[in-house]
């Protein structure tokens, strides 16, 4: 049989075809194989390699990370989606957090409001963790966080720090925030008359025993409070950071907090305006205590002189001194106060009770209408569904007394759904 020049063709092509098939498949990986050059071992050795593999992705002292591999650190995103609905039943200037300051008192425009109704979703905030995990390294953290709680709801940066072995550089909570001095709440208003927030800072921290933490830190003040009621020249300025220093002892149901902090308030005139600096002080004690396993009670006490804008409720609200005619910077006395309690109803329904206070000694010479003293309480129920998604029911009540003594209260009802990763 005489072939034709295509059939010679095409049975070449095909012999072609076959051999590569076969050089292709002597060389494919098997099961045992991940690659051309590492081949998976045999025996208890196999069974060595392939748990490591699965603890560089399942690391349990830091969940839900995973490995940025090639080195050795580990990143995980984290955060929440929160949805809210509010009524308002006195109409607070604030529709997005129930706030002492923002509660109408005799004589404002907005006193006898009637209620509104309205619904929100940015309190939703969102952070990367990076952490290197390192037997033979000094242990390092970053993190980053925002969230859209601003008008328009623009992304806003809420904490950026380094931790460096013993220190923490960046923007985050105050060394004398103790956070864990309040029960839970829906309102982000959260404790008004908590003492702290969040500020740029180097802070030095040690385990000094199994019980007991020392903290020390030097904080930048972002709001200096300084009420100039006679328009004299000048502005409130900077020339000390604020030193803080705090104390953490905890034992098996509770925990105590006890810290002080120190900086200078000062005027500065230029040429033509006055000159003055007093200091500013604040002592803080607060804690947490577990009565069983189903119940605790928060506490929170601050005082001090000229410290009245490290209080939440009084932030951005010229509430450290006043500057007088004559120049002279006159301190105001503080006080706030904080008590809370949890209750498990069952191991997914609790309720949470927080009330705050908070009270100034304001001279003369201060705005008629600034807040100098006032309370709000807040009463939820929370029902989790599992360790992502809850909803939850809280009531508000709050009231505020001015330098003029006008007074005003107001309520609040808010509801929430919130997912958490």
């Amino acid at each position: 049989m005489i072939l034709r020049k295509s059939q010679i063709v095409s049975v070449l092509y095909i012999a072609i075809i076959l051999a590569a098939t076969n050089i292709f498949a002597q060389n494919t990986p098997t099961s045992d194989t991940v690659s051309n050059q590492f081949v998976i071992p045999e025996g208890d050795l196999k069974e060595t390699v392939l748990r490591t593999a699965t603890e560089q992705l399942d690391y349990p002292d830091f969940k839900g990370s995973w490995p940025m591999f090639g080195t050795d650190i580990r990143m995980k995103i984290g955060g929440y989606f929160k949805v809210d609905f509010i009524y308002d039943f006195d109409g607070t200037r604030d529709p997005n957090q129930f706030l002492m300051s923002t509660i109408p008192v005799e004589g404002q425009p907005e006193y006898g409001n009637e209620g509104y109704v309205y619904f929100f979703a940015k309190e939703t905030r969102i952070n990367i963790d990076l952490r290197r995990i390192s037997n033979d390294k000094m242990p390092l953290q970053a993190f980053v966080e925002g969230d859209f709680f601003t008008d328009g709801n623009r992304f806003r940066l809420r904490h950026a720090y380094i931790t460096a072995g013993d220190f923490i550089i960046g923007q985050t909570w105050t060394t004398l925030s103790f956070l864990e001095s309040m029960a839970t709440m829906i309102d982000f208003a959260a404790g008004d008359a908590l003492f702290g927030g969040r500020s740029v800072q180097i802070r030095y921290q040690s385990q000094l025993s199994k019980t007991i933490k020392f903290y020390a830190g030097l904080e930048y003040m972002a709001f200096l409070g300084i009420e100039n009621p006679y328009n004299l020249p000048g502005k409130a300025n900077i020339q000390f950071p604020l030193l803080a220093l705090r104390m953490d002892k905890r034992w098996n149901s509770g925990v105590l907090f006890l810290g002080a902090s120190i900086t200078q308030l000062r005027w500065d005139g230029g040429e033509t305006g006055p000159d003055d600096h007093i200091p500013q002080l604040s002592f803080v004690i607060a804690g947490r205590q577990y009565i069983g396993k189903n119940n605790y009670f928060t506490y929170n006490l601050s005082l001090g002189d000229a410290y009245g804008e490290n209080i939440i409720a009084f932030a951005g609200s010229n509430a450290n001194a006043v500057l007088n005619e004559n120049g002279v910077l006159q301190s105001i006395q503080g006080l706030s106060a904080m008590v809370g309690f949890m209750h498990r109803w069952t191991p997914k329904l609790e309720s949470n009770f927080n009330y705050a206070y908070g009270w100034l000694d304001a001279p003369d010479d201060r705005a008629p209408l600034a807040l100098i003293r006032g309370g709000i309480g807040h009463l939820n129920l929370i029902r989790k569904y599992d360790d992502h998604f809850s909803t939850g029911i809280e009531y508000m009540w709050g009231a505020q007394r001015t330098a003029n003594d006008a007074f005003g209260d107001a309520s609040r009802i808010q509801f929430m759904a919130k997912f958490e990763f």
